[in-house]
């Protein structure tokens, strides 16, 4: 395909899509980056085999020196991903913390989209970067803002917990949900997790979202559930079928306000 044309990684994301239609349980594939993934080690060489056979018959070719086989972990779209958890990859936490203050909007911006993209590791980020998405307010794109206290917090917490290398673990639908909820006065998050083999209770994402000045003024139980049937239907990389679910509850349960619930969502 031309370089340059306006429409070719759509179409050839089409193309490899439909390439691999039969082999979603076990191939993803981003524009010419395809990651195979397997249980066991005999079940990747056929798993393996089957993508490079469907590849040829395609009358498409690849460059072994770009490819890696059998890895326990493999870098994929910023994330080392492998033994059933992700992580952000060292590069981008590095960039994260290395990042410069912030002087004009357009920086905030390019910190918010580059810390922004691991907002499912960070519990409440939207409250936390709140000092920063407020500071882009204003028909003014491009100016100097006035970098206050609370923007340094935001700037500094949101660093820190990228810093601290945190991992999501890969659901097993095999196993019990829990799905813990936070609240504040100026938004909401949720927490879905799993108590594995070791016992232990893992994040397996982080849902957040801040009020705007209208939703604000909704009781925040109605925004609660708002955000549950949002979860529900479906966010980012998680579907909700029909689980075994443990809800822990940290807002106050008080059935009213159904109407303004679905006007909010």
């Amino acid at each position: 395909m031309l370089f340059g044309l306006k429409n070719a990684p759509y179409e050839f994301s089409r193309m490899v899509a439909q390439l691999l239609e039969a082999c979603e349980d076990f191939a993803v594939p981003y524009l010419d980056g395809i990651a195979v993934f397997s249980v066991m080690f005999q079940e990747h060489i056929k798993h393996l085999e089957t993508v490079l056979q469907r590849i040829q018959q395609a009358g498409l070719t690849i460059k072994p020196s770009k490819c890696k086989f059998a890895q326990s972990q493999v870098q994929y779209l910023g994330h080392t991903v492998g033994q059933g958890c992700r992580m952000p990859s060292e590069l981008k936490i590095e960039a994260v913390k290395n990042f410069p203050t912030p002087r004009t909007k357009t920086d905030i911006r390019a910190f918010l989209g580059l810390a922004g993209y691991y907002s499912h590791y960070i519990p409440m980020f939207s409250t936390i970067a709140a000092p920063l998405t407020d500071v882009l307010k204003g028909k003014c794109r491009k100016g100097v803002v006035h970098w206050k206290e609370d923007c340094e917090k935001a700037f500094n917490s949101l660093k820190q917990a990228l810093a601290s290398k945190p991992v999501l673990h890969s659901p097993d639908y095999n196993r019990q949900f829990i799905l813990q909820t936070d609240a504040s006065d100026n938004g909401i998050g949720v927490v879905l997790s799993q108590v594995t083999e070791d016992d232990k209770e893992h994040p397996i994402v982080y849902l957040s979202r801040k009020f705007s000045d209208v939703e604000k003024r909704i009781v925040v139980f109605s925004a609660f559930l708002a955000l549950l049937r949002k979860v529900s239907k479906r966010e980012g990389d998680m579907t909700v079928p029909s689980w075994p679910l443990c809800s822990r509850l940290a807002i106050p349960l008080e059935p009213r306000h159904g109407s303004e619930l679905f006007r909010w969502d």
